[in-house]
């Protein structure tokens, strides 16, 4: 009996705290941003190479489009509960098992405390494996190795390499 009494007195606290809420008005938030805080969750984790979206979403990109923000993500609601499927491009060399992991907790975490919604499930699905583009320097780099040449000049000791990386390096942080 005194189970009973106590229970329902933690039920009508709660009722008490959801009508204060309502009295203030009523927080929404779009579908479209809960799936952009997925996508940007999801690609802070390390070994995420790009997120995989519709064939339409390839056709628009490569026809000039812009990518959606919303790529590679998608919701289904039941109320304030949320269940997320991430589609995902893995980088060549990263632990698939763990990469899906860490991305199951990012967006759980990103969702829960951006939105408020309770998250239930989040299923990564893997749509590839590929390699990651290399930037600029590095392209510069392997050229300069394979060719054996620092500024047009063949490399003729250790030092005079140090010493070219020293000067680029000073430029470099100099231009800033």
């Amino acid at each position: 009996m005194e189970d009973e009494k106590e229970l329902l007195n933690k039920n009508a606290h709660i009722d008490v705290a959801d009508e204060q809420v309502e009295e203030y008005g009523d927080i929404r938030v779009a579908t479209e941003v809960i799936s952009i805080v997925a996508n940007l969750a999801t690609q802070e984790v390390p070994g995420v190479l790009r997120m995989s979206g519709r064939r339409i979403d390839g056709i628009n990109e490569f026809l000039g489009g812009k990518e959606t923000p919303t790529k590679g993500v998608r919701l289904s609601f039941d109320g304030k509960t949320v269940t997320a499927n991430i589609y995902v491009i893995i980088e060549y060399g990263s632990c698939i098992p763990e990469v899906a992991l860490e991305v199951q907790e990012k967006v759980k975490e990103a969702i829960e405390t951006m939105t408020g919604y309770e998250v239930q499930f989040i299923d990564v699905h893997v749509q590839g494996v590929a390699k990651r583009d290399k930037s600029a320097l590095e392209r510069e780099a392997q050229a300069i190795a394979e060719a054996g040449l620092i500024n047009n000049k063949p490399i003729f000791n250790e030092a005079e390499v140090e010493a070219e990386a020293e000067a680029r390096q000073k430029q470099f942080f100099e231009e800033d």
